[in-house]
């Protein structure tokens, strides 16, 4: 379990603007649209995920702007997304309290993306990504990931359903395709 979660304070940006080339395999799960856990699920025998901490706190500024900075308190989610044992994807999730009363909250080891993508209630916003430079985010990561700390590839997106809003952020593992 993580202390604090991985700060997500970088330059995010639209895919068409990321400067640093990503691998093919990891492009495709950037830009992917549709659900990323049913990509993983079709990619690998068992799939699961592994809840790192689930706690209600106090967004960081940067997350309180996406979110709108009405929301004193949000339910900062961390998993890790793994196939056939190996971590995949750490995936960061600020859920609001609109958003956990209508039923996202208490997911366990269930994938939250699955949920979003089956009720067509939820909309998600556009995708931004980045190319993660930071050294203690890279430092992170790789203790989580058991992977060297180069630079990582990560994408964002909001799901709204009406006041309700969830952030999600997925950051990729480079050293598995």
């Amino acid at each position: 379990m993580l202390k604090n979660p991985i700060s997500l304070d970088y330059q995010w940006c639209g895919i068409n603007q990321l400067n640093e080339k990503a691998p093919i395999w990891l492009y495709n799960r950037l830009v992917e649209q549709g659900s990323l856990t049913a990509l993983l699920k079709s990619q690998c025998t068992n799939f699961s995920v592994q809840v790192l901490g689930e706690t209600l706190m106090r967004p960081p500024s940067n997350i309180a702007k996406l979110l709108g900075d009405t929301y004193d308190h949000s339910l900062c989610r961390e998993v890790l997304l793994l196939c056939d044992g190996k971590p995949h994807v750490y995936a960061q999730s600020w859920i609001t309290v609109e958003a956990n009363e209508l039923g996202l909250s208490n997911m366990g080891s269930k994938p939250l993306g699955e949920r979003l993508f089956q009720e067509s209630d939820w909309q998600r916003g556009e995708l931004e990504v980045c190319h993660i430079q930071c050294s203690q985010s890279r430092k992170q990561l790789a203790e989580l990931f058991c992977a060297p700390a180069v630079p990582f590839f990560a994408r964002r997106s909001i799901f709204t359903n009406q006041n309700a809003k969830v952030l999600v952020c997925e950051i990729f593992n480079n050293g598995i395709e």
